[in-house]
């Protein structure tokens, strides 16, 4: 949940390089930042490692300081990497010498990082989440030292669970209030965290400490596969480019099949939100939410017209008067967070999808295998937007919710 609202940033480019720059012409990262394409660079070269992620920004070098793409099957020697704080990282193998060209791509204010990674902190489920699907030997998980609200929240990662229990992993506190004792005996290389909330305090004391830090910002994406394609910056801490390329592939994939599948159905109106404790929030227009419903799953979303990429805090009122005709209303929660909706959403016995059976929320595990499986996720919106269209698959991450017991169930497509 900590994830919801998006913050703001230094703008950094989608794209790694930009197509259609040659020889000797600067790419801008930011406003502060700016990367020299070499003389031996050809416009056909310069490609982009990043589709849908505006969010980061990596390149790749050979040993002579020219840029490659390692997914189109180029070789690499060097990788430069500026996170969400605007840090300028320099990655390389260990036995590799600092390129007498770093300079001048650089300039001075960098840091060298020598991959793979071996001990890390981690701040979030979410990076936890992407570090598994390019962790096929091992190696990436084994790296993972500490991990802020460790033994706080139940594990949906088999993995974490084991290493959590035998004492491999450290819970190292909460992102609010962490061990920094434990932090330091850890002595981590990196610690990975997001910036803004909790996180802006973790970079600060880092910056005093002396720790190495780096910043994503996988959940300020508005495509759910942009935020998804974050993989792609672990993949270069650990050298999992092949790993990193088969598992996106296969998610971006599964998500155009889905919207090849539905493009053609008939629209039906989708109400996503609920009044809580906290109030009512619906996704913006823009954000990754209503991107889900609208371009990969052809719903119509009944708040389109609200402009942003985060979410809007309305009253119950508001919401209520348009989610009562939608076909489909979807709960973003579990069940175990829902114990006092019916008082908290009064008349929701009217709203045609209560009628209709045609309301849902969410699994217990999805927001920490959400990320990891976004296809799937895809997949099941698509499902309870168009079981016609998927006749006979099961849901996992989004579940019948039957509001009177406050139950839920898989829902099979009919």
């Amino acid at each position: 949940m900590k994830k919801l609202l998006a913050i703001g940033i230094l703008c950094i480019m989608t794209t790694a390089v930009i197509p259609g720059c040659v020889n000797n012409k600067e790419i801008n990262i930011n406003n502060s930042n700016k990367i020299t394409i070499h003389e031996s660079i050809s416009e056909k070269n310069i490609t982009k490692i990043v589709k849908y992620a505006k969010n980061m920004n990596l390149i790749y070098y050979d040993e002579n300081g020219n840029i490659v793409n390692p997914y189109n099957g180029d070789k690499w020697k060097y990788k430069v990497f500026i996170d969400a704080t605007g840090q300028k990282f320099l990655l390389k193998n260990k036995d590799d010498p600092i390129p007498n060209w770093t300079k001048e791509i650089l300039g001075n204010d960098f840091k060298v990082i020598n991959v793979p990674l071996t001990n890390v902190v981690v701040m979030s489920s979410t990076e936890i989440a992407l570090m598994e699907a390019i962790n096929d030997d091992g190696s990436v998980i084994s790296s993972v030292k500490g991990i802020m609200w460790g033994k706080s929240y139940k594990w949906y990662f088999k993995d974490i669970n084991k290493s959590l229990a035998e004492g491999k992993i450290i819970d190292v506190g909460s992102s609010s209030n962490p061990n920094w004792d434990e932090i330091i005996e850890i002595n981590p290389q990196v610690i990975f965290v997001y910036p803004g909330y909790d996180g802006d305090k973790i970079i600060a004391k880092c910056k005093e400490l002396g720790i190495t830090y780096v910043a994503d910002a996988e959940y300020l994406e508005n495509d759910p596969l942009g935020r998804c394609e974050w993989v792609k910056m672990f993949a270069a801490f650990y050298n999992k480019e092949p790993e990193a390329k088969r598992y996106f592939e296969k998610v971006e994939n599964n998500c155009l099949k889905v919207m090849n599948k539905t493009k053609n159905c008939p629209k039906v109106t989708v109400a996503w939100g609920y009044n809580s404790q906290w109030g009512c929030y619906v996704p913006e227009n823009n954000s990754y939410v209503a991107k889900e419903i609208m371009f990969y799953c052809n719903g119509d979303y009944i708040f389109k017209d609200l402009n942003g990429t985060g979410s809007a805090k309305i009253d119950y009122e508001t919401f209520a008067e348009r989610a009562k005709d939608a076909d489909v209303w979807i709960i973003p929660s579990s069940p175990t967070w829902l114990s006092t909706f019916k008082k908290d959403n009064p008349g929701y016995e009217t709203f045609k999808a209560v009628k209709n059976g045609r309301v849902f929320c969410k699994s217990d595990d999805y927001w920490q295998l959400g990320l990891l499986k976004t296809d799937e996720v895809i997949m099941d919106l698509a499902t309870i937007l168009h079981p016609e269209a998927f006749k006979g698959r099961k849901t996992h991450f989004f579940l019948k919710y039957n509001i009177e017991n406050n139950t839920a169930t898989s829902f099979i497509a009919k």
